[in-house]
């Protein structure tokens, strides 16, 4: 099966507007029935920090919250990963998150998975 992995580096809550294209690559991968996965590095962990209200931003043109286009990838099955480092530097938990995470894992499990083979990696 082919496995697509996301990575949210500079995808994040400044920036609101540009933050819900990589869920449309994800939703859209998903219902092709690739594997997929999103890891969350950096600010980006921020987007899915359930009391943080500013993840439910409306995004123009659409006027469609933020939370809402995380919302559909994570109802086609897309698997949220939250980067170790990110977690600590915020000192979060599992808990912490919206709905969707699998796990935390660190830098060495997200290049082990980045390089197997039919593998594809998008960064935004």
């Amino acid at each position: 099966m082919k496995r697509i992995i996301i990575q949210l580096w500079q995808a994040n809550l400044s920036n609101p507007q540009l933050a819900a294209t990589p869920f449309f690559f994800a939703s859209a991968a998903a219902a092709m029935g690739m594997h997929v996965e999103v890891h969350v590095l950096g600010p980006s962990i921020e987007m899915f920090i359930e009391n943080n209200e500013q993840r439910h931003s409306s995004i123009p043109p659409l006027n469609r919250k933020l939370s809402e286009f995380i919302d559909d990838a994570v109802r086609t099955g897309v698997q949220f990963y939250a980067c170790s480092t990110a977690m600590r530097d915020r000192q979060l938990e599992l808990k912490d998150l919206t709905e969707g995470f699998g796990e935390i894992i660190g830098m060495v499990t997200m290049l082990e998975r980045a390089t197997q083979e039919n593998t594809t990696v998008f960064t935004f």
